[in-house]
C-alpha cells in the first residue's frame, strides 16, 4: 500500500479511493434493488447511493492516507538514522561494518582482492580544545564529504565513532592505494574547514590491510591488522600511512 501511495500520490489515490467507492456502492444498490424489487425510480436510486460516498470517501481517504505518509515518513527516518552518521552523512560504523562482511563473502567467492583502510584524524582533541566542539563537527563534515568524492561506487565508506573512519576498497590491491591517499590528502589541502572565519589546519593517519585470497582471513582479522598498522602510524609521528606487511 505504501507503494502505491508513493506512486501516485495522495491525492490521486484520493479520488481513485472515491472513484471506487462510488462504484461499489451504486453496483451493491442495483443489486439490492434487483433482489429485493424495491419501487424506488432507478435514477434516484442509483444517485442516492452515489451521494454518501461521495462525500464520505474523501474525507476518510484523505486522513488515513496521511496516516500512512507520517508511517513511511517516520520509518524512512528511522532506517536513515540506523542506517548513516548523522553528522558526516557517511554509514554509521553498524551500517558500515555489516555492509563490509557481505562485501568479504563475496570476495572470497569470487577470489577478489580488497583493502580496509582506517583513518584516524591527528590531535582532534586539541581541535576541540582551542576552536570548539562546533569546530570540531566542522572538520568531521568537511572529511566525510571528502570521503565521499574519493572513493567509487563500488566501495564502502564509514564513520566508526568519534574522528575515526574507514574505507573498504573494492576489487584493490595494496599498490593501489598509495594514490587513493595521495588524492586523499591532496583533497584535505584543498578543502580545509573555515569556522567563526578561521580556516583549521588538519592531517590524517592511515592504516592500510590488503586481504587476498591466498590468506584465508575474516574480515576481522583485516579489520584488526588495518588497525596496527593505524597504530603504527601515529606511534611514528602521524600524518603519514602505514600497510601492514603479512
Amino acid at each position: 500500500m505504501r507503494l502505491v501511495v508513493r506512486r501516485l500520490g495522495r491525492i490521486k489515490l484520493m479520488l481513485l479511493i472515491t472513484a471506487i467507492s462510488v462504484v461499489m456502492a451504486v453496483a451493491l444498490n442495483l443489486i439490492f434493488s434487483f433482489l429485493f424489487d424495491t419501487d424506488a425510480p432507478l435514477l434516484q436510486s442509483i444517485i442516492r447511493a452515489a451521494v454518501i460516498p461521495l462525500f464520505i470517501a474523501p474525507l476518510v481517504s484523505w486522513y488515513l492516507l496521511g496516516l500512512l505518509i507520517d508511517l513511511d515518513q517516520l520509518e524512512a527516518e528511522m532506517n536513515k538514522l540506523a542506517t548513516y552518521d548523522d553528522l558526516t552523512g557517511l554509514y554509521n560504523r553498524r551500517a558500515l561494518f555489516k555492509s563490509c562482511h557481505l562485501l568479504h563473502r563475496l570476495a572470497v567467492r569470487t577470489k577478489e582482492t580488497y583493502c580496509v583502510v582506517i583513518i584516524d584524524l591527528d590531535f582532534f582533541k586539541k581541535i576541540n580544545d582551542q576552536y570548539g566542539h562546533a569546530a570540531g563537527d566542522q572538520v568531521l563534515k568537511s572529511f566525510g564529504l571528502i570521503l565521499k568524492r574519493v572513493t567509487r561506487d563500488c566501495d564502502l565508506a564509514g564513520r566508526m565513532g568519534g574522528e575515526e573512519f574507514c574505507i573498504y576498497l573494492s576489487n584493490t590491491k595494496q599498490v593501489q592505494v598509495e594514490p587513493i591517499v595521495k588524492r586523499l590528502n591532496k583533497e584535505i589541502q584543498n578543502n580545509l574547514p573555515n569556522y567563526d572565519g578561521t580556516q583549521i589546519n588538519y592531517t590524517i593517519s592511515l592504516g592500510v590491510a590488503e586481504n587476498r585470497p591466498d590468506l584465508e582471513m575474516s574480515f576481522e582479522d583485516i579489520l584488526k591488522k588495518a588497525d596496527i598498522a593505524l597504530y603504527e602510524a601515529k606511534n611514528s609521528g602521524r600524518n603519514r600511512s602505514v600497510f601492514f606487511q603479512h
